[in-house]
């Protein structure tokens, strides 16, 4: 995914002038009300801050990424602010933040929000791209480096796609929608474990009793896409994968509508996909 996408430079500030959490939060969900990015900044910010009285979205590294999904929005936007001496956050790891990625999504791209996440997660999860941001000149640099460091990411993901197919057989199993409901939850509950600080037992119970009941050869493929580009089950939305963003044919797009009682496989990434 290229971050840029969704981040225009006027939505990136190299100097934050906020010295609390709160004032963070108020002044990035201004922000991207005055780019236009959503009709109004009170519900969105009346969101963030009740997530993060739950949870805090500091992530660690010193990257917190605070988000809510907003009714209305057309799509996916991020303001990008940068605290130089950082500032408490109440992180996963009690390290202070220095970057903070505020996202707004409506509800139907919940997929690309992971996305969204799971990228900003793994490419400032390079030392060298996070010190890259910390030491740019300005939000014009700033917006640079996300770019580039976005485009080259994108670039390694396609190959390995290339690398990964799913198993022809896959298309034979029977009873595709109650597999696909599993999966659904797997992927829901995987999701819950890595982000929740309690109950961890109890979810992975739940995810051991749900893998007991998928068809093998389904569960080998899923653990694969996990592993190498997760989510492994994303819907399909105007013919277009959520998961590689890359457009399927109608045909084949309606051929997975009609055809429930089978498991159905992107033909680009080879992610589980299902049509809504």
């Amino acid at each position: 995914m290229i971050l840029t996408k969704y981040i225009t430079k006027g939505s990136v500030l190299s100097q934050m002038t906020a010295t609390n959490k709160a004032d963070a939060l108020k002044e990035l969900t201004h922000l991207l009300f005055e780019k236009k990015k959503m009709e109004s900044a009170g519900p969105a910010l009346d969101q963030v801050l009740a997530r993060e009285v739950t949870e805090s979205t500091g992530i660690g590294n010193g990257i917190a990424v605070p988000h809510a999904r907003v009714t209305g929005m057309k799509s996916l936007a991020c303001a990008v602010g940068r605290i130089p001496e950082g500032l408490d956050f109440m992180a996963v790891d009690r390290r202070p933040v220095h970057l903070i990625f505020l996202i707004c999504y409506p509800p139907t791209e919940q997929t690309t929000y992971l996305n969204f996440v799971a990228t900003v997660a793994k490419l400032l999860g390079d030392d060298d791209h996070l010190q890259g941001m910390l030491a740019a000149a300005d939000a014009d640099d700033m917006y640079r480096i996300l770019e580039e460091i976005s485009e080259t990411f994108t670039e390694h993901h396609e190959q390995s796609v290339k690398k990964l197919r799913a198993d022809p057989a896959l298309d034979k199993v029977g009873d595709g929608h109650a597999d696909l409901i599993l999966l659904a939850r797997l992927q829901l509950c995987q999701e819950m474990l890595a982000t929740t600080r309690s109950g961890k037992g109890q979810i992975k119970q739940r995810i051991d009793s749900i893998r007991a009941l998928v068809e093998p050869r389904i569960l080998k493929h899923y653990d694969k896409l996990m592993k190498s580009r997760p989510p492994a089950l994303v819907p399909v939305e105007g013919d277009t994968c959520q998961g590689c963003f890359m457009r399927l044919s109608s045909k084949f797009v309606q051929q997975v509508r009609q055809d429930p009682e089978h498991i159905h496989t992107c033909t680009n990434c080879s992610r589980f996909i299902y049509v809504v």
